[in-house]
């Protein structure tokens, strides 16, 4: 073939393929669109999504379909939608937990960081301190100085080894230099269970399951393990306030999709969803949930997970946690 008809042909076709994606741009979505949740109805990660999908929907003009995938720290649900075509017609709603369970989980079959397009965050569910109030300290410099006096003596529970409230708690253990005994439990409400009866003395939990029992005195509140304040408990001082820098671990939510999902329709979910989350009735209604509204942009939302996961990992092989433990 001349060189002149090779070149031709090669911008017919480049032609025909930028065309191609800014038609599918243009018409997506044509269907109705999955998103996967990979954890059960209810929970803190499950309940912006009941408030944020009708909305998008409607932004949109067709449904949002939500299919709840729990099981195995979320890596069921995340598996299939990193299985599913890059079309845009499925999405994954998730939080941090799924980088954690990246790094955390062996033999996955999917990439958490590599296999997603990061398309927004939707807002961060902030996790406290607590204690029974049969504990002897009302601030983090009390805690610090009882646990110290007492070294391997303490318990703290966790919904689960390796889970957000257990690697929550061993980072500030760990920035703060005490060593405590981890007691994981099956669930989270069988954890608290048995810290509200002070069979176990502290825990890191998020806000909305802790703030019941802070308000209703049952538990005491001594700090939460953010940069600033939570907005449902605003009289708890933050960690770095109360002088441990460092520990921060926030529960960030927001909307994945497959690696190569068109780029105009990507953006064009990006745009729909700061538009969402700006909405006073939609900030209401997450607040409800226990979620703090937070839009970021897919490139900031991108880099905020692939910088947990490298933290996270970072604590993981320091401290060699394993599944079994």
């Amino acid at each position: 073939m001349p060189l002149r008809i090779f070149h031709s042909a090669v911008i017919v076709l480049a032609s025909a393929l930028l065309c191609s994606q800014a038609a599918h741009a243009q018409n997506y979505p044509s269907k109705p669109i999955r998103l996967i949740v990979p954890f059960a109805p209810g929970g803190v990660t499950d309940s912006p999504w009941r408030v944020v999908a009708p909305k998008l929907g409607e932004a949109l003009g067709q449904p949002i379909i939500l299919d709840n995938r729990p099981g195995r720290g979320g890596t069921i649900g995340a598996a299939a939608a990193a299985k599913a075509p890059s079309d845009g017609y499925t999405l994954l709603g998730t939080s941090v937990s799924h980088v954690i369970s990246g790094v955390f989980l062996k033999n996955l079959d999917y990439d958490s960081i590599d296999d997603f397009l990061y398309v927004g965050q939707i807002g961060a569910t902030k996790q406290v301190l607590l204690v029974h109030p049969s504990l002897p300290v009302t601030s983090v410099k009390e805690f610090i100085a009882f646990a110290r006096g007492r070294p391997g003596q303490l318990d703290f529970g966790s919904s689960g080894a390796g889970g957000a409230s257990h690697l929550s708690f061993l980072l500030f253990a760990t920035v703060a230099k005490l060593d405590l005994v981890h007691i994981p439990y099956k669930t989270v409400h069988l954890m608290m269970a048995d810290l509200v009866a002070g069979r176990i003395p502290t825990a890191i939990i998020g806000v909305p399951v802790a703030a019941p029992f802070v308000t209703s005195k049952r538990l005491r509140a001594l700090s939460v393990s953010a940069k600033t304040r939570s907005q449902f408990l605003p009289d708890v001082p933050t960690l770095e306030e109360s002088g441990v820098i460092g520990a921060e671990a926030l529960q960030v939510s927001g909307l994945l999709a497959p690696r190569k999902m068109p780029a105009e329709a990507a953006r064009k979910l990006e745009m729909q969803l700061e538009k969402i989350v700006a909405q006073p009735e939609v900030r209401s209604a997450l607040a409800a949930t226990g979620t703090e509204p937070q839009f970021a942009s897919s490139s900031a939302f991108s880099a905020l997970m692939s910088s947990e996961a490298a933290k996270w990992s970072r604590l993981i092989n320091e401290k060699k946690i394993t599944a079994a433990e």
